[in-house]
């Protein structure tokens, strides 16, 4: 699928723009073959004609732009999507310079003559020391004269192919004395790739399914409630199967991180193949799915839908606003902290579902069918995040007083089981293996959560975490003492305090995560996967085995604790500072929104229908989608 139409975006990014004391620009689309608006190159002579030069011997047109900054952006994200604004094709190139970010990216056609090898032997070699010296027109004429080596094979190649012959000559005498002499020998294998490269490529394709995944299950469930379950039963079980290979390789990718053995490449290469597996049957339904939702035909329909839904969440919004206030008057912790930034995000994403639904309407009156149909589904998505995240304001709201509640009677149950140990220690008889530590450290648990409680802002959660904790030491230390009637009616009694607290926190780290998987990686997804594993199980095992269940249950939530508080953290990091998620420097607005929600691809690649669309890319010389490749860094 091409990536998401974002121009509707530009003429408002560029007025904020102009108001900062640094020229921080969004994506655009290039007028002119060189852009360079704050002047920065003083003599654009040699760099034009270097630039020319290149066309005229090659036939490749490098487009250069240079600005202040690409307004906390990724480098590759930023130049993918001014190439696509400026519609650049198979003999376009693009070189994109962020001279007070210190970085730079380029956006290459796929051309035969242009391996991804000497795309970034002319960006390590050509560009980057030129850049490092602060020599704008020379990167540039380095870049273009790199790109005509590589095109035309360099200028020494008469000479090279001379040399060549010669040696050939040479050689195959010796060829032929040494062939009578030699074993014959298989040929040597091809070197396979290392295996932090197969590390990389899995890490990248779990966090690419994980984003496929969530962004084809909410189309699916849009299409459902247009056509029915009958209709939709295939992508169901598509994407059912596609889930439970990303499962399996999140599950394998967790035992990796916890316990690395030379056995990793195996495990590795097993992840990729999982990934794959789900892809294709994702992109096997991609197109039959599209032809089902049709919204070329319907872009004005939907377009409507957005702006009813937009409204609706938009009188929510004071409310939503209130709710965190109380809460953050009331609590602490990981729970708050995930919410706290929701009212802004909110907005962030209705302001892109209503510029999405006014750019679909005036590609319509334009006959610009296609474009309408990318625009309105960028506005679905962005409703739905909006939705996502006062829903999860409101489910906070529910379930941190549920938590503190529950946290009172977890307090009762640890201290009823300390006493009853206290009495086993005392009482003569024989003293169960590690139930002296077990007491000591639930009495040293019980003191320190009353008095965490008792604080103004407590963090029930946290509570609820140290008390669940304590209670399985004195459980495993006390269970001798018990028989399994006994073991099982506590059990149930603990899980039923349990579960809606397992239950609660891995449905706000999915909430985190999905509205801002542009910026989390795999390991949050991972445990993620992993909790939602672990809370499944408990929920079947309920009423059978409450043993288990509850074992199962204190599992998913110190995953999703965990995946949490990586999220966060990989926000935090993508966005600069503070926990709302912005990136750093300039206040991108609805365009950073998109970005962070996944709605906009930082990586290049827009999600968007059944199964995603083009497929992200990692290091120098990777594909950016749309048969272009990029690479770049930082100088």
């Amino acid at each position: 699928m091409p990536r998401r139409a974002v121009s509707f975006l530009i003429a408002l990014l560029a007025v904020l723009l102009a108001a900062s004391p640094a020229r921080a620009e969004a994506p655009q689309r290039l007028d002119n073959q060189f852009t360079d608006a704050s002047g920065w190159i003083d003599n654009r002579a040699p760099a034009e004609n270097a630039v020319q030069d290149l066309q005229d011997k090659t036939g490749i047109q490098l487009w250069v732009v240079l600005v202040d900054s690409f307004d906390g952006t990724p480098a590759q994200s930023w130049t993918d999507e001014t190439a696509r604004l400026s519609d650049l094709g198979d003999r376009d190139a693009l070189l994109a310079i962020a001279v007070e970010d210190r970085s730079y990216a380029y956006s290459f056609p796929d051309d035969a003559r242009i391996s991804d090898k000497e795309l970034a032997e002319v960006a390590e070699k050509d560009i980057e020391p030129a850049l490092r010296k602060g020599d704008w027109s020379g990167a540039v004429v380095a870049a273009a004269e790199g790109y005509q080596d590589a095109a035309s094979g360099g200028s020494g190649l008469i000479w090279a192919v001379l040399i060549v012959l010669l040696v050939v000559v040479a050689g195959l005498a010796w060829v032929f004395l040494r062939r009578r002499r030699r074993a014959a020998a298989p040929a040597p294998a091809p070197a396979g790739p290392t295996e932090a490269e197969l590390s990389s490529r899995a890490n990248a394709l779990l966090v690419e399914l994980d984003d496929d995944l969530r962004a084809s299950e909410r189309e699916l469930e849009l299409a459902t409630a247009q056509y029915g379950e009958p209709a939709t039963a295939q992508f169901r079980s598509a994407l059912d199967e596609a889930r439970r290979n990303v499962g399996e390789a999140f599950q394998l990718r967790m035992t990796l991180d916890e316990k690395p053995t030379p056995g990793d490449r195996s495990k590795l290469t097993r992840i990729i193949e999982l990934c794959e597996a789900a892809d294709k049957r994702l992109d096997d339904e991609s197109d039959a799915f599209d032809r089902l939702r049709d919204l070329e035909s319907r872009a004005a329909e939907v377009a409507d839908e957005v702006d009813r839904r937009r409204a609706r969440i938009e009188a929510a919004v004071p409310g939503a606003e209130a709710t965190v206030r109380d809460l953050q008057a009331r609590f602490s912790g990981g729970a708050v902290t995930a919410i706290t930034g929701n009212a802004d995000q909110i907005r962030e994403r209705l302001a892109f579902a209503a510029d999405s639904a006014r750019q679909a309407r005036e590609a319509l009156t334009q006959g610009r069918n296609p474009e309408a149909a990318l625009a309105v589904r960028g506005g679905e998505q962005a409703v739905d995040q909006a939705d996502h995240l006062v829903r999860a304001i409101e489910r906070a709201a529910t379930e941190l007083p549920a938590a503190r509640s529950a946290a009172d009677g977890l307090l009762a149950e640890v201290t009823a089981e300390t006493a009853a140990g206290r009495a086993a220690l005392t009482g003569g008889g024989e003293v169960p293996p590690g139930l002296a530590a077990a007491v000591t450290g639930g009495e040293q648990v019980l003191a320190e959560v009353r008095a965490a409680l008792a604080a103004d802002r407590p963090d029930p959660v946290a509570a609820v975490a140290r008390l669940q904790s304590a209670d399985a030491a004195l459980d495993a230390a006390l269970a001798a003492a018990r028989d399994a009637a006994e073991r099982s009616a506590h059990a149930r009694s603990m899980l039923a305090q349990a579960l809606p607290v397992a239950r609660a926190e891995v449905f706000a780290a999915n909430d985190f995560i999905t509205t801002r998987r542009g910026a989390v990686d795999y390991s949050a997804r991972a445990a993620l996967s992993e909790a939602q594993r672990h809370l499944s199980r408990a929920e079947s095992l309920a009423a059978s085995d409450p043993v288990t269940a509850l074992s199962e249950a204190q599992q998913a939530h110190q995953l999703a604790s965990q995946a949490g508080q990586s999220a966060r953290v990989d926000v935090q990091s993508w966005g600069g500072a503070g926990p709302y998620g912005r990136p750093g420097g300039f206040d991108a607005g609805a365009f950073a929104g998109a970005v962070l929600g996944g709605i906009l691809a930082g990586g290049g690649r827009s999600p968007g229908g059944f199964g995603g669309s083009s497929r992200r890319g990692g290091g120098g010389g990777h594909s950016t989608g749309g048969g272009r490749r990029g690479g770049g860094g930082r100088f």
